[in-house]
C-alpha cells in the first residue's frame, strides 16, 4: 500500500504547477494502480508478520466432563499472499483485495475440572491456514494544505479452511480446538489482522502529509523561481480510470504575484494509455507571467556589453 502512494504522489510531484485553479492533470489507469497495490503489499507484509491475540478463556462441555479453559499466547506468524487485485468504484473509491491468505496460528491453552477432584492439564496447538481474503476499500481525498490522504472507508477479512496440530493425544483436545478456532479464535485472528490494516493507514498518511509541496529552480541572474505544488480537490474515479488535479503557484525570489490568467476546464477525458498528462497553456502563460513580473525576461545593455568592432 505504502508504494502506491508513493507512486500517486510522484506523479503530483512531477508536474509544473498553477496559481489557483488546476491547470494540470494526470489520469492514471487501474492497471497501473494495480501494478501499485501489489509493491504496496510487499512493503506492508512484514508488518503483519507477528501479531498477537489477546487471550480468551471460557467453559466447555467434553466427554470426560465440563472444563474451565483458558487460550494465551496466540500468535499469528509466517503471513503471505497468493494474489492482489484492484477495482475502481465509480465516486466511491478504490477496492484492493487479496486473496490466497496463508498464515500459522500458534496458542496455547489450559483446563481446570470444574467438578472434584478439578484436574488441570494444558496443551499447545499449531493451526495453519490455507486460504483466507481480504478486501479494503479506501478513498482518496486531498487535505486544506494541498496533500493527498487516504480515507479507509470499510475493510474486511475472512480467514478460509484450516488445519490444525495438538500437542496432545486425547481426541477430545482436538476436537475442542477445531471448534474453538473455528469460532471465536478465528474471529478473534480477523480482527487482528483489521486492526493491523487500520493501522497501516494513519502511517500513510502521515507519510503523505510530510511530502514537500514546492520546488526551488535556480535561474539566471542569481534569482531562484519556485513552484508551488498541491492537490486541488479529490480525486476523480471512474469505473477505469483516476483523474488528479494539481494547484499551485510560481514565485520568483519569495515574491508570488496573482496569475491574470483564467485556468480552463479539466477535460477528465483518459486516451487509453496507462498513464496520460493533460497540461493547459494556462501553466506556461503564469510561469512566463511570473517571469516577467520578476524581471527575469529584461535585460539592460550597457556600453561594456556592445563589442568594440561595433559601428
Amino acid at each position: 500500500m505504502g508504494k502506491a502512494l508513493v507512486f500517486l504522489s510522484f506523479a503530483l510531484l512531477c508536474s509544473c504547477s498553477l496559481s489557483a485553479s488546476p491547470g494540470l492533470e494526470v489520469t492514471i489507469s487501474e492497471s497501473i494502480l494495480s501494478k501499485a497495490w501489489q509493491a504496496g503489499v510487499k512493503v506492508a507484509l512484514p508488518q503483519l508478520q507477528s501479531l498477537s491475540i489477546p487471550d480468551t478463556s471460557g467453559k466447555t462441555s467434553t466427554p470426560v466432563g465440563s472444563f474451565d479453559y483458558t487460550v494465551s499466547d496466540v500468535q499469528i506468524s509466517g503471513f503471505n499472499i497468493g494474489s492482489t487485485s484492484i477495482q475502481l468504484q465509480s465516486g466511491q473509491g478504490v477496492e484492493l483485495a487479496a486473496s490466497g491468505l496463508t498464515l500459522t496460528v500458534n496458542l496455547q491453552f489450559s483446563f481446570k475440572e470444574e467438578s472434584w477432584p478439578h484436574i488441570k492439564t494444558g496443551a499447545s496447538a499449531t493451526v495453519t491456514v490455507k486460504d483466507g481474503s481480504a478486501t479494503i476499500v479506501v478513498l482518496p481525498t486531498s487535505t486544506s494544505d494541498g496533500h493527498l490522504q487516504l480515507s479507509l472507508t470499510s475493510r474486511s477479512v475472512s480467514l478460509g479452511d484450516f488445519e490444525i496440530t495438538v500437542d496432545g493425544s486425547m481426541s477430545w483436545l482436538y476436537n475442542f480446538v477445531e471448534s474453538l478456532f473455528g469460532g471465536q479464535s478465528k474471529g478473534a485472528c480477523e480482527s487482528a489482522i483489521e486492526s493491523a490494516i487500520d493501522g497501516q493507514i494513519p502511517q500513510l498518511n502521515t507519510y503523505l502529509a510530510s511530502l514537500p509541496t514546492q520546488y526551488a529552480i535556480d535561474m539566471w541572474q542569481g534569482s531562484t523561481v519556485t513552484v508551488d505544488y498541491s492537490v486541488v480537490n479529490p480525486p476523480t474515479i471512474t469505473s477505469s480510470f483516476m483523474f488528479l488535479d494539481a494547484l499551485g503557484g510560481f514565485s520568483v525570489d519569495g515574491k508570488a504575484k496573482s496569475c491574470p490568467y483564467k485556468a480552463p476546464a479539466m477535460p477528465q477525458v483518459a486516451s487509453g494509455s496507462d498513464v496520460q498528462v493533460y497540461v493547459a497553456d494556462y501553466v506556461e502563460n503564469c510561469f512566463l507571467y511570473s517571469l516577467h513580473e520578476g524581471g527575469l525576461l529584461t535585460t539592460t545593455i550597457d556600453d561594456s556589453m556592445v563589442p568594440s568592432s561595433s559601428p
